[in-house]
């Protein structure tokens, strides 16, 4: 597990210092993709703004959840023209899942099918109940190539209005990246499964294709998680907090 405090986030660079990695994950959300992850939230902020599990900065890109409306959504922009439009793929905890909260444990499946413009948003909760929400849009994403993968906050940098930072508070259990639409939901719990001892490198079982990044938590310092994936995408501290 890893622990994201509030102002404490950490990032997944589009590119590696040194070109380290062999898959840079700069274009990795612009066309298909697979991306999927477990979290609890720890600690509510009294936040009216959302709070980010995974976003992209800009205008924010990503999963993230709400105190206020006690939702997880996908956030997500499009563009016709030059014109901007905000979308939404949202599950409501109250009316969906009753009995569960945000300190839960919850898994989320997140796909996005280019052809038939599409955003699909599955969440389990923490008894392994399944809820689906699908997007459509028209136009194009808002290309986020360049921008790096924010755990814990949607913006970072000083000059920046605190109304865009999204920070959050709340344990990250694993989180996978995959440049496809090849999986089933059951395939990608395999493969977590297959990999939740793994330490430097990912069990030869239910491998999984175009695999862009992988955590399980299990090989990490004050500073950096491994990647598993072999790319050496890692998930780092953010030391450029406010700065």
């Amino acid at each position: 597990m890893l622990r994201i405090r509030e102002t404490e986030p950490y990032y997944i660079l589009p590119h590696q210092r040194y070109n380290l990695s062999t898959l840079p994950p700069s274009k990795s959300m612009q066309d298909d993709f697979t991306l999927f992850i477990s979290w609890n939230v720890e600690n509510l902020l009294s936040n009216e703004k959302p709070c980010s599990i995974i976003m992209r900065p800009g205008m924010h890109y990503g999963l993230c959840y709400s105190e206020n409306s006690n939702s997880i959504n996908f956030e997500y922009w499009t563009q016709i023209d030059t014109e901007n439009t905000f979308n939404l793929a949202t599950i409501d905890l109250k009316k969906e899942f009753p009995k569960h909260k945000l300190t839960n444990i919850w898994f989320c499946i997140i796909r996005h099918d280019t052809k038939n413009k599409v955003i699909n948003l599955d969440v389990y909760s923490e008894d392994d109940e399944l809820k689906t929400f699908t997007s459509e849009y028209i136009g194009e994403l808002v290309n986020y190539s360049g921008t790096p993968y924010n755990f814990g906050c949607g913006n970072y940098f000083k000059q920046v209005d605190d109304s865009h930072y999204f920070f959050a508070d709340y344990t990250l259990h694993n989180v996978g990246l995959v440049e496809n639409l090849n999986y089933s939901n059951d395939e990608i719990k395999s493969f977590i499964k297959s990999n939740v001892d793994s330490f430097d490198k990912l069990s030869e079982e239910n491998n999984l294709d175009d695999l862009v990044f992988y955590f399980n938590m299990k090989n990490q310092s004050i500073y950096k998680v491994w990647d598993l994936s072999g790319h050496c995408n890692f998930l780092m501290r953010n030391m450029d907090v406010f700065k």
